[in-house]
């Protein structure tokens, strides 16, 4: 019985726990997270990445309720992505360049961030952006449920059911159909730095992907231009997913920060230079 109560009671505070960590910390607890956006994309005269990038990581950031934003700014000029005329004709790429890992940032203003407050850096600069191809698997998943769907209907012995057994399989064969579609990948580098050292504690390579749509649906002028703010909302969510893991595990629960050190070559965020595209 003293063994059932007790039992009860961790799964009680085991839950009360994770309740805790799941609405994050109260506001004045937050850590305080200054945003450094820059685009050293060969599309910056053009497009306003830097801008686009810092409208998603807004949005994505504070979501856990782990950190507070403060004093955010963009490096370098800027325009608005609305006044390009196609879009599609500009993501040409050439291969880009990904940053080797450095313990010291380049040109970092200690006292600015030091006077509005932040306790980390999120350093972010927009690498390039690429049209790459991706495998379609929406014409595999629509082949293998429809001619599972027939397939079954046709489960009986009579001759019409045999026929749409056949017609099921056939159909089915679809799924094994490999198709590809055009994908626009968005390169953003980011290093995460510490104010008060003025040290880069970890850095990463994020691609953000999307599908270039069929149709640009009722919020975009063009398909185009919903690959493109896709992309960037997928760079942001994938960022603030590891900021936000590395803030809660490292600098609140001040476990080891081994994860977030580099584990050799990696496509989707190693510390490592080389090219990509």
């Amino acid at each position: 019985m003293a063994k059932k109560i007790f039992l009860i009671c961790l799964a009680l505070l085991l839950s009360v726990q994770a309740t805790a960590s799941a609405k994050g910390l109260a506001e004045e607890e937050r850590i305080k997270i200054a945003v450094e956006i820059s685009d050293s994309s060969r599309h910056n005269k053009k497009l306003g990445n830097a801008r686009t990038l810092q409208l998603y990581l807004d949005n994505e950031l504070p979501k856990k309720d782990l950190l507070t934003i403060v004093g955010p700014r963009i490096t370098g000029e800027d325009v608005d992505a609305s006044t390009v005329a196609n879009l599609g004709e500009l993501l040409i790429f050439d291969a880009v360049e990904l940053p080797a890992p450095s313990d010291m940032p380049e040109d970092f203003d200690k006292a600015l961030y030091e006077s509005c407050g932040a306790n980390y850096v999120i350093r972010c600069e927009v690498l390039a952006l690429g049209l790459t191809k991706v495998e379609d698997k929406t014409i595999s998943m629509i082949s293998g449920a429809t001619g599972g769907i027939i397939a079954l209907i046709g489960s009986g012995n009579k001759s019409r059911d045999k026929t749409l057994r056949r017609i099921g399989t056939g159909i089915g064969f679809g799924g094994f159909i490999v198709t590809d579609r055009t994908a626009l990948d968005t390169v953003v580098n980011i290093q995460f730095i510490d104010v008060a050292a003025g040290k880069v504690l970890w850095q990463e390579n994020f691609i953000g992907q999307a599908v270039k749509h069929h149709s640009p649906g009722k919020d975009y002028p063009d398909a185009w231009t919903r690959a493109y703010n896709e992309s960037f909302e997928d760079a942001a969510r994938r960022i603030a997913k590891r900021v936000n893991k590395y803030v809660d595990k490292v600098i609140i629960k001040g476990k080891s920060d081994k994860s977030f050190l580099p584990k050799g070559v990696s496509i989707g965020g190693g510390l490592i230079g080389g090219k990509i595209f």
